[in-house]
Formats: structure tokens, C-alpha cells, sequence
């Protein structure tokens, strides 16, 4: 990037659809008088139901925003666990064609 070019927006991701959308940089829409969130886009019925989920678990909106886009793969590549880690105390989950049934 050099320092001519302007700065990047953030593309953001609904909690309700899962689309992802870019508000404007203002975060306002000018023409429709209303602000944008990070958490939802435009529809009302996301607007509802992301709201209500946001009262209810008390986190900021920024860092669910940034969640919603780690795990949307926005920020680069989705992170995922390490497959196959041995947790102590706890038996490994068998293979689908390893278990006991009825006809055996």
C-alpha cells in the first residue's frame, strides 16, 4: 500500500444472513438518516434478532464484528483447531465405522 492510495474499508459480516456487506465509511447512511452497525446489515429482520442476541450476551460490538470475520475467512484464512489433539481425561471420538451395533 503505498501512501497515495486511500484507506481500506472494512467489509463486515452479518449475524443474521452471514452477508457480508460494506457500509459507508461514515458508518451513516446519509440518505436514509440511520447509522450502520458492525454486527448487521440493512434487513430488519436481522437488525431484530442481532440486537436481541447482542443484549444477551454482553460483549462489544467491535469484537463480534472482528469474530464474525475471522471466522467468515475476511481477515485472511479461517483458523481451526489442531485436528486429532489427544485431550487428557477424555476418550478420542471413534470413527463413524468403528462402533457396535445392533447386527453385531
Amino acid at each position: 500500500m503505498h501512501d497515495t492510495d486511500p484507506p481500506r474499508r472494512q467489509i463486515y459480516v452479518c449475524l443474521g444472513c452471514a452477508a457480508q456487506y460494506l457500509p459507508p465509511a461514515s458508518m451513516t447512511y446519509p440518505l436514509l438518516g440511520i447509522d450502520a452497525s458492525p454486527v448487521h446489515c440493512g434487513m430488519p429482520a436481522c437488525a431484530s434478532t442481532v440486537t436481541a442476541s447482542m443484549r444477551s450476551i454482553h460483549v462489544p460490538q467491535e469484537t463480534v464484528a472482528k469474530w464474525a470475520q475471522r471466522a467468515a475467512g475476511v481477515q485472511g484464512p479461517v483458523r481451526r483447531g489442531r485436528p486429532g489433539r489427544i485431550v487428557r481425561g477424555r476418550r478420542s471420538n471413534p470413527s463413524p465405522t468403528t462402533g457396535r451395533n445392533k447386527l453385531q
